[in-house]
């Protein structure tokens, strides 16, 4: 997707998020990475395959408890081998949830470490990114 035509900035991150299909008690699918986030979407990669148009719950947790989001595959974003694969994600959000994640993306966006995240890894994440 064209950045301009985001609607949110979109900030680097490494979240560790839990994938389930479909609502509240869906199949777990795996674990993956949000790679980085907005309030309106975020780049997900996972070990697995997902369906493009197709809504997932990403589960994460964090100092402030935790979070689930409703994300629709908008596309394939690449491959990294025929197992793994990075998937841009449009969020559809409660306004709870906005809010919630709202607070998640600033602390992200300041540079905070984010769930599963150490200060270091962080450093070097920005350092080769």
């Amino acid at each position: 997707m064209d950045k301009a035509r985001r609607t949110h900035a979109r900030f680097p991150c490494n979240l560790k998020v839990e994938v389930f299909s479909g609502p509240v008690g869906g199949v777990r699918i795996g674990e993956g990475l949000l790679m980085d986030v907005s309030v309106s979407g975020g780049l997900l990669k996972l070990k697995g395959m997902l369906k493009v148009g197709a809504t997932y719950r990403l589960h994460l947790e964090w100092k402030e408890g935790k979070l689930d989001l409703p994300g629709r595959v908008a596309r394939l974003a690449g491959r990294v081998d025929a197992t793994t694969g990075f998937y841009g994600l449009a969020f559809n959000l409660t306004y709870d949830q906005e809010k919630a994640l709202m607070r998640l993306v600033d602390l992200v966006r300041r540079g905070d470490p984010g769930p599963g995240e150490d200060r270091f890894g962080r450093a070097m994440r920005d350092y080769w990114a």
